[in-house]
């Protein structure tokens, strides 16, 4: 745990948002170049006889799921150039060690956590085109019969991945009780004791440097110093 400045948090956030807006000018552009591209691939896929719900779901998910990701990255990314110290290796190796005492189910599922929102979406993509590939083989139904029932494939795939995260988060909340729970505190309390110990590290440095300059160790004692007095 780092106490932040005012600054940090405003480069943080700039940073974050900056890769959010990357992600989503990445995504339009891949809206468009499928919504191009792909009817001359795929001579049966017409997206202009599509209902202008399914269209407008088609376009809108690649921004929105790569403004997500790209955000959450460049977060990271700016945690990783900004806080890369003696604090920042400390904290790996603690996260090192409890990791080689997780057992292999603890693994697994700290894995899926960490990663959870990627999966979701890979996954629900790969079903998705899966879906509508299979049913467009079908040469009985027709294509608005195909476009519903790859729809309801749609729908059923994603309250299955919603139900998938929700387990998981109730299995991580149920693994994470008793002991485990007592580690995250201590280790909270690490934290926050290499925290303050920088904090102090910094100030007397900072004291150092002014001590240096004016040759004073406080404001007070410059106050009382002969060349303030009458």
């Amino acid at each position: 745990m780092k106490i932040l400045t005012a600054e940090e948090i405003s480069e943080h956030k700039a940073y974050t948002l900056k890769g959010g807006f990357l992600g989503c000018v990445a995504g339009v552009a891949i809206s468009f170049a499928g919504l191009k591209y792909l009817p001359r691939k795929f001579p049966n896929f017409k997206p202009r006889t599509l209902p202008w719900s399914l269209r407008t779901a088609m376009f809108i998910t690649p921004p929105t799921l790569l403004t997500a990701i790209a955000a959450e990255e460049a977060s990271n990314k700016f945690d990783q150039i900004r806080y890369s110290g003696d604090y920042k290796e400390k904290e790996e190796k603690e996260q090192e060690l409890e990791w080689a005492k997780m057992s292999s189910t603890e693994k697994a599922v700290t894995s899926l956590s960490n990663h959870k929102y990627k999966i979701i979406t890979g996954a629900w993509a790969t079903s998705l085109y899966a879906s509508w590939h299979i049913i467009n083989r079908d040469p009985i139904m027709t294509k608005p019969q195909k476009i519903v029932q790859a729809r309801m494939y749609a729908q059923f795939i994603t309250v299955l991945l919603l139900l998938g995260t929700i387990a998981l988060s109730t299995w991580e909340a149920s693994m994470t009780a008793g002991s485990t729970v007592e580690k995250r505190q201590k280790q909270e309390e690490q934290r926050w004791k290499h925290a303050l110990e920088a904090a102090e590290r910094e100030e007397a440095r900072l004291a150092e440097g002014a001590i240096k300059k004016t040759g004073f160790q406080s404001n007070e004692e410059r106050i009382n110093a002969k060349i303030f007095k009458s």
